[in-house]
């Protein structure tokens, strides 16, 4: 039998133990000690395998190939082609007439054409609005007419064939529609505050598995700690089977004193089963949180979690709100959300005006009898051809322009209502996260108590049951209460930390309490 003497300096030694102590029984031969990483190891771990966070983390990559497919609105466009066109086709008595033709017979009315047309352009438009667009078109012209024999005097072809040169610069500036860069970068603008939404949603993700990550180590030390409770707790049952039994042996106690300390060995074993089974589900919950892949009986770890106490948080509302308003991810991603529908707001209400663009041209054309002659006969020309006019473009109903201003509102109202939703909840969250951490820290000053009393219970029980002043059903009992006091306790210190843990996610603070540098980058 333990003595209280003995056995009181063991059940309060046990809360000194080192965290991350593993609760199975080993031997001089069995293999080494599996190793020991720290919490910033593991974070680290998940940070660049997690699938979750892997995946999360292309979403700016991809809203990033969208803002520079906006600006690609903008890129200069080149334009070249080519055309072969031959024809034959009757001409009426006037056109006959047109060519200056004579010739009665049917066969000359028939106008013959061969072309071959090079035309190529760049063109662009600029975030103002203003389109440009410069085009060089030439062409070798044979037909019916330009195959007569050269004659000035018979007012015949200069060449044959002719060859067609233009060259023409085009700007059209919108006045209303489409005009200014709040139109025209619409939708860059758009593309990147969607970027700023995902980049934030991609940092709610970091600190959610930086927690997870957390409270999966904390729940394993607990876990491994209470396993040495619950086999402590085998070991004090079989002391007293075995005791029971050598006072049977010796006539000093019924047998039934032997079956109800057998009773609690069995219960207490039970309870190592449970835990153990606990500590390998937190277990495989880390391995989902750091590994790739995930592998069957891995060797667990021996989690040294020094680095991952948190500071005691502040536990003034204001302050803790206010922090929470500034770095939460998901209250940010709000407000950036309503500050893209603002931008769909002024781009609808632009695209509602009338159409009214500012055109003009400006250009040369020259005619030789070769492709490059006729580019140099422009120098012939004694001023460039010109033209300036507006165009004006008018929707008789604008339903549809009305149609996409209101939807911008409405969507613009459902944002603000979403801000007001998370405030509400970043609200709720951290009255929950303080109302846990003042519960945990209530608790672990109780428990501790508890386990105090139990001790002593236990002890005064043990005592009793020796002079045969109690029975072994109320020994157990005692022994039942002291260790489920001891997991009791345990689980109170888990909880604090994971309270803490969580006001520092919700405030979106939790990797630079941490001192984690995370990045957020595609």
């Amino acid at each position: 039998m333990i003595s209280s003497r003995h056995f009181l300096p063991v059940a309060l030694g046990l809360f000194s133990l080192p965290i991350a102590v593993f609760a199975q029984e080993t031997t001089a031969t069995e293999a080494a000690k599996p190793e020991t990483v720290s919490v910033h190891a593991l974070i680290v771990k998940a940070l660049n395998t997690n699938l979750e966070l892997r995946a999360k983390r292309i979403d700016p990559e991809i809203q990033g190939y969208r803002v520079d497919g906006a600006w690609g609105a903008f890129d200069p466009v080149l334009s070249l082609g080519g055309v072969y066109e031959k024809s034959s086709k009757p001409q009426n008595y006037r056109d006959f007439l047109s060519n200056g033709s004579i010739i009665v017979d049917p066969k000359a009315r028939i106008f013959e054409e061969e072309n071959i047309r090079l035309q190529g352009g760049i063109s662009g438009r600029l975030p103002t609005g203003t389109q440009l667009e410069l085009a060089n078109t030439v062409s070798r012209l044979e037909n019916t007419s330009n195959r007569r024999p050269v004659s000035l005097l018979a007012g015949g072809p200069l060449y044959s064939p002719e060859y067609q040169a233009g060259t023409t610069l085009t700007i059209t500036q919108p006045l209303l529609k489409d005009f200014g860069p709040g139109a025209n970068l619409a939708e860059v603008r758009l593309a990147k505050s969607t970027r700023l939404v995902s980049e934030n949603e991609l940092r709610g993700t970091v600190e959610k598995v930086i927690a997870q990550v957390v409270n999966a180590c904390f729940e394993i030390n607990f876990a491994q700690e209470n396993i040495l409770v619950k086999q402590q707790a085998i070991d004090l049952a079989g002391n007293l089977v075995r005791e029971n039994q050598r006072r049977v042996d010796e006539g000093r106690m019924s047998p039934i004193e032997v079956s109800q300390s057998q009773s609690r060995l069995a219960e207490a074993r039970e309870e190592l089963i449970l835990a153990r089974n606990f500590l390998a589900q937190r277990q495989n919950t880390l391995s989902e949180l750091t590994r790739e892949e995930f592998v069957f009986d891995a060797p667990a770890y021996i989690i040294d979690t020094t680095q991952a106490t948190l500071p005691e948080p502040s536990l003034n509302r204001e302050t803790l709100v206010h922090t929470a308003l500034e770095n939460n991810p998901a209250y940010l991603a709000a407000i950036e959300t309503a500050k893209g529908e603002d931008i769909r707001i002024v781009y609808a209400k632009n695209q509602r005006l009338p159409r009214v663009d500012l055109r003009g041209t400006l250009g040369y054309t020259g005619i030789e009898d070769g492709w490059t002659k006729s580019f140099y006969d422009y120098g012939n020309r004694d001023t460039p051809d010109w033209s300036a006019g507006v165009i004006i473009s008018v929707p008789l109903t604008g339903k549809v322009g009305k149609a996409r201003v209101n939807e911008s509102i409405a969507r613009k109202r459902q944002a603000v209502l979403n801000i007001k939703r998370t405030e509400v909840e970043l609200y709720s969250a951290i009255d929950t996260a303080l109302r846990d951490i003042s519960s945990a820290r209530e608790r672990a000053a109780l428990v501790k108590d508890s386990v105090r009393f139990a001790t002593d219970s236990y002890n005064a029980e043990e005592k009793r049951l020796v002079s045969g002043l109690t029975t072994s059903y109320n020994v157990a009992t005692q022994m039942r209460d002291f260790s489920q006091t001891r997991t009791r306790a345990l689980a109170a210190d888990v909880d604090l930390q994971k309270a803490i843990t969580q006001l520092y996610l919700v405030q979106g603070v939790l990797s630079s309490q941490l001192k984690i540098d995370i990045s957020v980058a595609p």
